[in-house]
Protein backbone atom coordinates (compact mmCIF):
# COMPACT_ATOMS: atom_id res chain seq x y z
CA UNK A 1 0.00 0.00 0.00
CA UNK A 2 1.21 3.41 -0.80
CA UNK A 3 1.23 6.35 1.59
CA UNK A 4 -1.88 7.99 0.03
CA UNK A 5 -4.07 4.91 0.57
CA UNK A 6 -2.94 4.52 4.20
CA UNK A 7 -3.53 8.22 4.80
CA UNK A 8 -7.02 8.00 3.24
CA UNK A 9 -7.94 4.97 5.38
CA UNK A 10 -6.69 6.67 8.55
CA UNK A 11 -8.64 9.83 7.72
CA UNK A 12 -11.84 7.81 7.12
CA UNK A 13 -11.41 5.99 10.45
CA UNK A 14 -10.80 9.29 12.27
CA UNK A 15 -13.85 10.87 10.60
CA UNK A 16 -15.99 7.82 11.55
CA UNK A 17 -14.81 8.01 15.18
CA UNK A 18 -15.43 11.77 15.38
CA UNK A 19 -18.91 11.36 13.84
CA UNK A 20 -19.71 8.51 16.25
CA UNK A 21 -18.64 10.58 19.26
CA UNK A 22 -20.53 13.63 17.98
CA UNK A 23 -23.72 11.66 17.43
CA UNK A 24 -23.43 10.00 20.85
CA UNK A 25 -22.85 13.32 22.59
CA UNK A 26 -25.70 14.90 20.62
CA UNK A 27 -28.12 12.14 21.62
CA UNK A 28 -27.10 12.29 25.28
CA UNK A 29 -27.39 16.07 25.39
CA UNK A 30 -30.76 16.11 23.63
CA UNK A 31 -32.14 13.47 26.00
CA UNK A 32 -30.88 15.45 28.95
CA UNK A 33 -32.47 18.62 27.63
CA UNK A 34 -35.74 16.82 26.92
CA UNK A 35 -35.65 15.34 30.41
CA UNK A 36 -35.19 18.79 31.91
CA UNK A 37 -38.06 20.12 29.82
CA UNK A 38 -40.34 17.30 30.99
CA UNK A 39 -39.39 17.91 34.61
CA UNK A 40 -39.77 21.70 34.43
CA UNK A 41 -42.94 21.85 32.28
CA UNK A 42 -45.40 21.32 35.18
CA UNK A 43 -43.59 23.95 37.23
CA UNK A 44 -43.64 26.42 34.35
CA UNK A 45 -47.36 25.77 33.79
CA UNK A 46 -48.01 26.26 37.50
CA UNK A 47 -46.08 29.54 37.48
CA UNK A 48 -48.07 30.74 34.45
CA UNK A 49 -51.36 29.86 36.18
CA UNK A 50 -50.26 31.70 39.32
CA UNK A 51 -49.30 34.77 37.30
CA UNK A 52 -52.65 34.63 35.51
CA UNK A 53 -54.47 34.46 38.86
CA UNK A 54 -52.59 37.48 40.16
CA UNK A 55 -53.34 39.45 37.01
CA UNK A 56 -57.02 38.46 37.22
CA UNK A 57 -57.25 39.74 40.79
CA UNK A 58 -55.32 42.93 40.19
CA UNK A 59 -57.00 43.95 36.94
CA UNK A 60 -60.35 45.72 36.65
CA UNK A 61 -63.07 45.90 34.05
CA UNK A 62 -63.89 43.39 31.34
CA UNK A 63 -60.25 42.24 31.15
CA UNK A 64 -60.49 41.05 34.76
CA UNK A 65 -63.57 38.99 33.91
CA UNK A 66 -61.83 37.47 30.89
CA UNK A 67 -58.76 36.63 32.98
CA UNK A 68 -60.96 35.05 35.66
CA UNK A 69 -62.62 32.93 32.99
CA UNK A 70 -59.20 31.79 31.75
CA UNK A 71 -58.23 30.84 35.31
CA UNK A 72 -61.50 28.94 35.89
CA UNK A 73 -61.14 27.08 32.59
CA UNK A 74 -57.52 26.16 33.23
CA UNK A 75 -58.08 25.01 36.82
CA UNK A 76 -61.16 22.98 35.95
CA UNK A 77 -59.51 21.13 33.07
CA UNK A 78 -56.32 20.55 35.08
CA UNK A 79 -58.25 19.14 38.04
CA UNK A 80 -60.19 16.82 35.73
CA UNK A 81 -57.00 15.70 33.97
CA UNK A 82 -55.39 14.86 37.32
CA UNK A 83 -58.48 13.00 38.58
CA UNK A 84 -58.76 10.97 35.41
CA UNK A 85 -55.04 10.20 35.45
CA UNK A 86 -55.15 8.97 39.04
CA UNK A 87 -58.24 6.87 38.36
CA UNK A 88 -56.60 5.25 35.35
CA UNK A 89 -53.31 4.65 37.18
CA UNK A 90 -55.13 2.84 40.00
CA UNK A 91 -57.10 0.68 37.60
CA UNK A 92 -60.47 2.27 38.32
CA UNK A 93 -63.00 1.73 35.57
CA UNK A 94 -63.36 5.00 33.68
CA UNK A 95 -65.54 3.88 30.81
CA UNK A 96 -65.85 6.51 28.10
CA UNK A 97 -64.76 9.38 30.36
CA UNK A 98 -61.31 9.66 28.76
CA UNK A 99 -62.85 10.24 25.33
CA UNK A 100 -65.26 12.79 26.79
CA UNK A 101 -62.41 14.57 28.55
CA UNK A 102 -60.28 14.64 25.37
CA UNK A 103 -63.13 16.34 23.51
CA UNK A 104 -63.61 18.70 26.45
CA UNK A 105 -59.91 19.52 26.46
CA UNK A 106 -59.94 20.30 22.73
CA UNK A 107 -62.92 22.58 23.25
CA UNK A 108 -61.10 24.19 26.17
CA UNK A 109 -58.08 24.89 23.95
CA UNK A 110 -60.30 26.64 21.41
CA UNK A 111 -61.96 28.65 24.17
CA UNK A 112 -58.56 29.60 25.63
CA UNK A 113 -57.54 31.02 22.25
CA UNK A 114 -60.78 32.98 22.02
CA UNK A 115 -60.27 34.33 25.54
CA UNK A 116 -56.75 35.48 24.62
CA UNK A 117 -58.16 37.29 21.59
CA UNK A 118 -60.80 38.88 23.82
CA UNK A 119 -58.17 39.90 26.36
CA UNK A 120 -56.17 41.77 23.73
CA UNK A 121 -59.19 43.50 22.20
CA UNK A 122 -58.57 47.25 22.49
CA UNK A 123 -62.23 48.28 22.89
CA UNK A 124 -63.59 47.70 26.42
CA UNK A 125 -67.17 47.46 25.11
CA UNK A 126 -66.20 44.62 22.78
CA UNK A 127 -64.24 42.99 25.61
CA UNK A 128 -67.36 43.09 27.78
CA UNK A 129 -69.36 41.43 24.98
CA UNK A 130 -66.66 38.76 24.64
CA UNK A 131 -66.70 38.18 28.41
CA UNK A 132 -70.47 37.77 28.44
CA UNK A 133 -70.61 35.50 25.38
CA UNK A 134 -67.63 33.35 26.26
CA UNK A 135 -68.64 33.21 29.93
CA UNK A 136 -71.64 31.02 29.11
CA UNK A 137 -69.47 28.58 27.16
CA UNK A 138 -66.76 28.55 29.83
CA UNK A 139 -69.42 27.74 32.44
CA UNK A 140 -70.62 24.80 30.32
CA UNK A 141 -67.08 23.45 29.98
CA UNK A 142 -66.31 23.78 33.70
CA UNK A 143 -69.63 22.13 34.62
CA UNK A 144 -68.94 19.25 32.22
CA UNK A 145 -65.43 18.86 33.66
CA UNK A 146 -66.94 18.78 37.14
CA UNK A 147 -69.42 16.18 35.89
CA UNK A 148 -66.52 13.99 34.74
CA UNK A 149 -64.93 14.26 38.19
CA UNK A 150 -68.28 13.49 39.84
CA UNK A 151 -68.68 10.43 37.61
CA UNK A 152 -65.21 9.24 38.62
CA UNK A 153 -66.08 9.76 42.28
CA UNK A 154 -69.37 7.89 42.03
CA UNK A 155 -67.66 5.00 40.22
CA UNK A 156 -65.20 4.77 43.12
CA UNK A 157 -67.90 4.88 45.78
CA UNK A 158 -68.01 1.85 48.06
CA UNK A 159 -70.68 -0.75 47.61
CA UNK A 160 -74.09 0.03 49.03
CA UNK A 161 -75.34 -1.36 52.31
CA UNK A 162 -77.67 -3.82 50.51
CA UNK A 163 -74.83 -5.21 48.40
CA UNK A 164 -72.66 -5.64 51.50
CA UNK A 165 -75.45 -7.53 53.27
CA UNK A 166 -75.77 -9.87 50.29
CA UNK A 167 -72.02 -10.34 50.25
CA UNK A 168 -71.97 -11.10 53.99
CA UNK A 169 -74.80 -13.64 53.61
CA UNK A 170 -72.99 -15.34 50.72
CA UNK A 171 -69.82 -15.47 52.78
CA UNK A 172 -71.68 -17.03 55.71
CA UNK A 173 -73.18 -19.68 53.41
CA UNK A 174 -69.75 -20.47 51.96
CA UNK A 175 -68.22 -20.72 55.45
CA UNK A 176 -71.00 -23.09 56.56
CA UNK A 177 -70.56 -25.25 53.46
CA UNK A 178 -66.78 -25.36 53.97
CA UNK A 179 -67.27 -26.32 57.64
CA UNK A 180 -69.71 -29.10 56.67
CA UNK A 181 -67.39 -30.33 53.92
CA UNK A 182 -64.45 -30.39 56.33
CA UNK A 183 -66.50 -32.28 58.97
CA UNK A 184 -67.69 -34.81 56.38
CA UNK A 185 -64.17 -35.62 55.21
CA UNK A 186 -62.87 -35.73 58.78
CA UNK A 187 -65.64 -38.20 59.69
CA UNK A 188 -64.82 -40.34 56.63
CA UNK A 189 -61.19 -40.54 57.75
CA UNK A 190 -62.11 -41.96 61.17
CA UNK A 191 -64.26 -44.81 59.76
Amino acid sequence: MDFGTVFLILMLVIIAIVLGVAITVGVLVSRGVLGLVKISKPKIDSAKRSALKVRAESTTGPVAEILKQRVALSESLEATRRSLGVAQSTGQYTGNLESIFNTLQQTGTVMEHQLVVAQHEPDPAVQALYAKTLGVQIEQITQTAKGVRNALASAAAPRGDVELKDLTRTLEIEATMLKNWSKTYTDLGTD
